[in-house]
């Protein structure tokens, strides 16, 4: 064999196409179709795809909870003194809580109060005192005004905050809860009994029993209080005062939409 003809094997070799390699292939194949997918996406835009979430529905206890932060951010165991038919008296109250010299309240703010809270419009007119003894606040209806009246006799006044608040009942009717509320006061001028309503008239315990020195003197220890309250509640539940709130939700917030006293079941 000539040293320079071709080997016949080695012809045969350089002949046979080269095989592609697999892996482009795939990766080829994977590409194409992800373009292609892209392209039907832009060309025919996607689906919105909506989410409802459905908000979920609170536990009365939950709700028991919101409404005694409530009723205590709003001072409104006011109610308790003044009655659901002295609304102004109720709003001057929160707005004067914690000021020095509250001696004159704006009409606006008085409006505002009674809107947010109660979901309602009242005629301003002069506040009387609820002892019955004359005028406590005059309304200057020309600059919208509520004006201490200086010339009314000094005395103490009316507790308006409870000692201790217990749920008695929590209701949901549709779109209305119905909170009925215990309470217990204490006002050394007007009992020295530990009673069910701010006028010292239904008593619960006698305070004397309750009574720890403070940095101020003497006070009520409410940790006492509330652990024997709490311990015998279900044989107090019904006696004396209870409290009667119906709410309703309006904007998304809470109104006070009525507003009882239950008397005495004992």
């Amino acid at each position: 064999m000539n040293e320079y003809e071709p080997n016949s094997m080695l012809q045969n070799i350089e002949k046979q196409p080269k095989k592609p390699n697999k892996l482009v292939v795939i990766l080829s194949g994977v590409i194409a179709i992800l373009i292609l997918i892209i392209i039907f996406m832009i060309a025919f835009g996607g689906t919105d795809v909506v989410v409802t979430e459905t908000e979920r529905l609170q536990s009365l206890d939950e709700v028991s909870e919101e409404l005694k932060y409530f009723i205590d951010e709003n001072k409104l165991d006011a109610l308790d003194v003044y009655g659901f038919d002295d609304l102004t008296r109720v709003a001057i109250n929160k707005i004067c809580s914690g000021v020095y010299n509250c001696t004159q309240i704006n009409g606006s703010a008085v409006e505002k109060y009674i809107n947010d809270i109660f979901d309602k419009e009242v005629t301003f007119s002069d506040v009387n005192c609820e002892l019955n003894d004359g005028v406590l606040y005059t309304y200057d209806s020309e600059n919208n005004t509520f004006v201490w009246n200086n010339n009314h006799t000094g005395h103490g006044g009316t507790g308006t905050k409870a000692l201790y608040t217990k749920v008695n009942s929590i209701k949901r009717d549709g779109d209305k809860i119905k909170l009925v509320l215990n309470k217990l006061y204490y006002n050394p001028l007007q009992s020295d009994y530990i009673t069910t309503d701010p006028l010292g008239i239904n008593r619960v315990y006698d305070a004397k029993d309750y009574m720890h020195t403070t940095e101020n003197g003497e006070d009520i220890d409410l940790t006492k209080l509330s652990a024997n309250y709490e311990n015998n509640f279900d044989k107090l539940k019904n006696i004396g005062t209870r409290y009667s709130y119906t709410f309703v939700k309006k904007d998304g917030h809470y109104v006070v939409e009525d507003y009882d006293v239950i008397g005495n079941e004992e």
